[in-house]
């Protein structure tokens, strides 16, 4: 089960496994630390690399058993084309999870994570002890930049050719260095995520289509988009920061912490979005209060 990812051996007693689930479908994971089970989910234009390297998972693997995935279609998790709605990741990644013999987590996810997190708690309730949501994803809306440089990557041939050109010439990645900006702002990119960031695996040609499919899901009026939110009645702790610059919060977080029967709002002054590296003591907070009410 054991297998080769970049991040191998990055924290000592770390465990890393491909989950091979048949049909194109595998799940990388990452493991450390005993106690109880903590999921955490990341967003766009990243991999596990972005939870493994922040302080909240450094804090957290002291007493807890963390497990972080590459999200089905990026990193070395893989999944089928045009099968990883939001749903069918959260179903991939609850199949990785109960091979592992995880029943019931805390769950933690950052921005597009947190949509797949939501359908795992809409899907899979069992398994969802409680949610920390961090500067969520969660409704279908315009997004200029995305939809315009990502959502084509999802097209029938044109899609992957283009995508193969792309990483063949480099091309995308003078816009990842800016969007890093943009995801950190107004905080600088910390140095060792910088550092350490798997631009290869990133942007590759699948990534990168993968990256379409999952914008394209988040067009406005897209059912692939779309959870049941009065189906999930865990209690659901939603962080956002108040200078995010890449997700709206009064159109995403504050709409969701309201929609949820059990969600709460939890605004961070000046803080923008990667508060999970930024403000870290305020998730590690909210992740130890989902522990201590689960």
């Amino acid at each position: 089960m054991g297998a080769f990812h970049p991040l191998a051996g990055y924290a000592a007693m770390q465990q890393e496994h491909i989950l091979e689930l048949g049909a194109e479908r595998s799940l990388f994971v990452s493991q450390q630390g005993k106690g109880p089970d903590l999921v955490l989910i990341h967003g766009a234009m990243t991999t596990a690399h972005d939870w493994l390297v922040s302080p909240v998972y450094k804090a957290l693997a002291k007493s807890h058993r963390v497990t972080v995935v590459d999200r089905p279609g990026h990193g070395v998790s893989r999944r089928p084309r045009f099968g990883g709605t939001p749903r069918e990741q959260a179903d991939q990644i609850a199949e990785g999870l109960e091979l592992l013999g995880i029943r019931r987590a805390v769950f933690g996810a950052h921005s597009f994570g947190g949509l797949v997190a939501l359908a795992l708690a809409e899907r899979h309730p069992t398994l969802v002890a409680e949610l920390v949501l961090v500067a969520p994803m969660a409704f279908p809306e315009p997004r200029l930049i995305e939809h315009s440089m990502l959502a084509p990557r999802a097209a029938p041939l044109f899609g992957p050719l283009f995508s193969r050109f792309a990483e063949f010439t480099q091309m995308d990645r003078p816009m990842v260095d800016l969007l890093h900006g943009v995801m950190f702002g107004p905080a600088p990119v910390p140095g060792e995520w910088k550092a350490t960031y798997p631009y290869p695996l990133i942007l590759s040609a699948g990534a990168m289509v993968a990256e379409g499919e999952d914008s394209a899901s988040m067009m406005p009026l897209s059912p692939a988009g779309t959870v049941d939110m009065r189906k999930i009645e865990v209690r659901t702790q939603v962080l956002t920061g108040t200078s995010d610059r890449v997700v709206e919060d009064e159109r995403q977080a504050k709409a969701l912490a309201r929609m949820l029967p059990n969600g709460s709002l939890i605004e961070v002054e000046g803080a923008g979005h990667m508060l999970h590296h930024s403000h870290a003591e305020v998730v590690v907070r909210a992740l130890q209060g989902a522990f201590a009410s689960a």
